[in-house]
């Protein structure tokens, strides 16, 4: 038996699109759990579906060609994702990785300033460099991340150290709440001892 969804994880559709679950409700009449989730794509639509459908099988006569066993398969690591994922021949075309020696402090510094000037709907970058705690940065991601531009994403990439995928924004924004959750996670247990 496979173990319910949990606010925070990750999913794939077995169509190769990326979902967040938000929470697993229960219908306030018939009783019926409701797993509640968000698309990390396109619109970034939320939607809700009864738990025994979420969890089901894939219908292999319907499906033939589906890889995955289940409707939606549980993501166990979200940054080791864009590093295992098969990457098409357009997305070969591109730049894997950005070349550290691109970004320097100067050019970070540049990108802050110019965000800055422009100000325009761009108060939660300052509010996400500003915030105390990984739980606080998550969620000034979540909440904007529509808003959030290919600079600023290398920008807080390049806070943390880590190097940028460039596969694809809603990817790359997963795989760095993915970091926070982690480093929220290791910030608990370490304030605990």
């Amino acid at each position: 038996m496979r173990e319910d969804p949990k606010p925070g994880e990750f999913y794939r559709h077995f169509k190769d699109k990326m979902y967040q679950i938000i929470a697993v409700a229960v219908h306030s009449e018939t009783k019926e759990k409701l797993v509640i989730y968000q698309a990390l794509y396109g619109e970034y639509g939320v939607y809700a579906r009864p738990l025994d459908m979420f969890m089901s099988e894939v219908d292999k006569e319907k499906y033939p060609d589906a890889a995955q066993k289940y409707r939606f398969g549980k993501i166990e690591n979200i940054g080791e994702l864009s590093k295992n994922s098969s990457l098409s021949s357009y997305e070969n075309e591109k730049s894997l990785y950005t070349d550290e020696k691109n970004i320097s402090d100067k050019v970070l510094k540049d990108n802050i300033q110019s965000d800055k000037a422009s100000n325009i709907g761009k108060n939660y970058f300052i509010e996400f460099l500003e915030a105390d705690s990984f739980s606080d940065k998550k969620e000034i991601i979540l909440a904007n991340r529509e808003f959030i531009s290919d600079r600023e994403l290398d920008t807080m990439y390049e806070i943390y150290g880590l190097k940028r995928q460039n596969i694809d924004k809603d990817i790359d924004i997963a795989d760095l709440i993915g970091y926070l959750d982690m480093q929220q996670q290791y910030e608990g247990k370490r304030l605990r001892k």
